[in-house]
């Protein structure tokens, strides 16, 4: 039985996949202990509350 693993990125390896046009210009995705995840949309909500905060 072969078992798989998921590949782990390093910062390098990250800033580099986006200087290379890896990921889309309006693409928002962050790497998280060496997973490249998609970001979640800000909602009403989010931007309120950043609103609320920077008062």
């Amino acid at each position: 039985m072969t078992t798989v693993t998921a590949k782990r990125f390093s910062i390098a390896e990250y800033h580099r996949l986006g200087e290379l046009g890896f990921f889309c210009p309006d693409e928002r995705v962050e790497l998280i202990r060496g997973e490249i995840i998609k970001m979640a949309a800000k909602g009403r909500f989010h931007s309120v509350c950043n609103s609320l905060l920077l008062r």
